[in-house]
């Protein structure tokens, strides 16, 4: 065994098989069906070594996703299992839908289901630190209905006696690729009532809250200058109650996406790659090709240019 197996089986293996996950490398493999990155590392760390080159593109995510599942639980780990035991497992695409990295006032959420209500859900894991929580949490009291703070066991009693009574816990069991559904979680309260219509506003695109105001009060903005259309939809959307606020933006953002044209294409990828499917932005063309490449091998897939 060389020296750079001997990287990629020690600490170094988590951090460099993760890097397989990255939107950087998946959309070089819709865009084009093969990955400059994905070559480099291969060679770099010698991984035809380790996995057969003949090894298909679906096998391999499969294999590194379940090695990551075991020794290095990175956020893509935890969306994933959101995707896969949430959304696709107590859900259906015809109803339900899953965004990641949606802006809410000045953070970022993790993964948000949105079906009948809003469900955020923000990932807290050994690899973070609980430095934001408090921000992250009072910014989706603005917003969004249930709030669940996903953890491990590990750091269940530190995140229980630091999240208020009103936001649920889940755990990710360790050495077990499933979430805990009696000790270890607590079920996280409706917040609809309380959340704040400009936060809800300013989370969405122009071409959405126009939408809204012209649903709701039968009013049209778009002949105003574009440097009078914020201010004016922003009166508008202020008038809402909360509850009426909270209810069309999740009507909104469920169709932010096409989600019957993504359904396909969801359940023909790996489960591994069950929340890339979800979260990176594909023409159709690309999904096709993604879909392609996943039957080729990994030889002829990670290729340097």
């Amino acid at each position: 065994m060389n020296h750079r197996m001997n990287d990629i089986t020690g600490q170094l293996a988590g951090p460099v098989l993760s890097r397989f996950f990255s939107s950087s490398v998946l959309l070089e493999l819709a865009h084009t069906g093969h990955s400059a990155i994905a070559g480099r590392l291969s060679r770099q760390y010698s991984l035809f070594e380790q996995f057969s080159s003949n090894m298909t593109v679906g096998d391999f995510y499969d294999a590194i996703f379940d090695r990551l599942v075991h020794e290095y639980r990175h956020e893509y780990i935890y969306k994933n299992a959101i995707a896969e035991k949430i959304l696709l497992g107590k859900h259906s695409l015809n109803t339900a839908f899953m965004l990641t990295e949606l802006r809410v006032d000045d953070c970022k959420a993790d993964a948000v289901i949105l079906n009948g209500t809003s469900h955020v859900y923000e990932i807290k894991s050994e690899m973070d630190s609980f430095e934001r929580l408090d921000k992250q949490l009072l910014a989706y009291h603005k917003m969004f209905d249930l709030i669940t703070v996903i953890t491990t066991e590990r750091l269940y009693k530190a995140v229980s006696g630091r999240v208020p009574t009103e936001v649920g816990i889940m755990v990710l069991a360790e050495g077990r690729y499933n979430f805990k559904t009696k000790s270890c979680y607590r079920k996280a309260e409706s917040n609809k009532l309380n959340v704040d219509p400009i936060v809800i506003f300013n989370s969405l695109q122009q071409h959405e809250y126009l939408k809204i105001i012209k649903q709701t009060f039968g009013i049209s903005l778009t002949h105003l200058p574009n440097t009078q259309i914020y201010r004016e939809a922003k009166g508008y959307f202020n008038r809402l109650t909360p509850e009426a606020a909270h209810d069309v933006m999740v009507e909104t953002l469920k169709h932010r996406r096409n989600t019957q044209r993504l359904a396909d294409f969801i359940a023909n990828v790996p489960n591994s790659l069950k929340a890339a499917s979800l979260s990176i932005r594909l023409s159709r063309e690309d999904r096709a090709r993604f879909e392609n490449m996943l039957h080729r091998d990994i030889a002829s897939t990670f290729i340097e240019h």
